[in-house]
């Protein structure tokens, strides 16, 4: 049995990995300084400080990459910039992703490196308004912003847990408020992801006691979460940017999961204003409850298993009456999975 090792062990340890970086990313032989920008699924937070982490150490750089990282309104805003080409990569649902891709299959973009091996879409809903299962939302009002992943998918929920959605009133809630009018009772419960939901609650003095978190996955829909994706364009034209950025990519989310402080500090760098034990914490969050499973403990980030993504694409086609299921590889391309080192789940 390995024992694990220290923050300051694996500081050590990153620092000689670092310091080979820019010979294994040279590899990729991207041309100096190609510029990409990338879409972030929301702001800048816990959820996606490792490209921070990546950025401040060198990692696109020593790549030739000059990246550019932007907030978002949430997924269908990323699918939406890189199906119209303004962006390169960016990081969102493979649900929605799966959507996108059966009603726009020449632009949609394609997925490189599935981060969240388990998917965050919830429902989530106060205590004290008295939902504690999916059938206490009949008579209830459901808000979420339309741009969210875990609002596009909750008729498939729905469904799947027997929910007669007739019986139910869905709002469109800005993603900025929806944690606000929820705690002010303006709605019942929320569509989101539970960490981005939870830690805001946290922050306006809300105790994890006082939440209930009604998780897609408990309900029959076994999905993968968010990953990496890229434009279609890009990956046509220049595949070795495409490897290039998803190495920098992985190496930076291995580093950031390993020592998520150092993670949250590059994040201040870009927003001092953020709440840094906040956000440390949500990525530990993502570590243990999306990130973690016996897949990526055993093989690292980017794990796909062929079978879970059929069936996952069957159950969104299913969800929204798709006019045609998209094929794996028009949603997944594994082409770029870097090895297994620069992948490797903290012990």
């Amino acid at each position: 049995m390995h024992s694990a090792l220290s923050p300051r062990s694996w500081g050590r340890r990153l620092g000689l990995m670092t310091a080979l970086a820019a010979a294994l990313l040279a590899s990729a032989g991207v041309s100096a300084q190609t510029a990409v920008k990338f879409s972030l699924n929301y702001k800048p937070d816990g959820s996606n400080a490792p490209w921070f982490l990546a950025q401040e150490r060198g990692y696109f750089k020593a790549a030739g990459l000059d990246v550019t990282l932007d907030a978002s309104n949430g997924t269908g805003d990323v699918l939406a910039r890189l199906g119209n080409n303004s962006y390169d990569f960016g990081f969102a649902d493979s649900s929605s992703l799966i959507e996108f891709a059966a009603r726009n299959p020449q632009q949609a973009p394609v997925a490189v490196l599935m981060l969240y091996a388990n998917s965050p879409l919830s429902v989530i809903a106060l205590k004290k308004s008295g939902i504690t299962k999916p059938a206490d939302l009949v008579g209830k009002r459901v808000g979420g912003p339309v741009s969210d992943g875990a609002y596009r998918m909750f008729p498939a929920f729905a469904r799947r847990a027997s929910v007669d959605l007739s019986k139910v009133k869905i709002e469109n809630v800005d993603i900025r408020v929806r944690e606000t009018v929820l705690a002010r009772g303006d709605v019942d419960a929320v569509t989101g992801f539970d960490s981005s939901v939870w830690f805001n609650l946290k922050t306006m003095g809300l105790k994890q006691d006082d939440v209930v978190f009604l998780r897609y996955a408990d309900f029959g829909l076994d999905l993968y979460g968010n990953a990496l994706m890229v434009s279609r364009k890009l990956l046509t034209t220049q595949p070795k940017v495409v490897e290039a950025f998803v190495r920098a990519t992985a190496m930076g989310w291995r580093d950031a999961l390993a020592d998520p402080a150092a993670a949250i500090e590059a994040l201040a760098k870009r927003d001092p204003l953020v709440n840094k034990p906040i956000e440390t914490e949500k990525l530990q969050w993502l570590l243990k409850n999306q990130i973690a499973s016996p897949a990526t403990r055993s093989a690292g980030l980017g794990v796909v298993d062929p079978a879970r993504l059929a069936s996952q694409i069957d159950t969104v086609a299913a969800a929204f009456d798709l006019p045609a299921k998209p094929a794996p590889d028009a949603v997944y391309d594994g082409r770029f999975l870097p090895a297994a080192a620069d992948r490797k789940l903290p012990q």
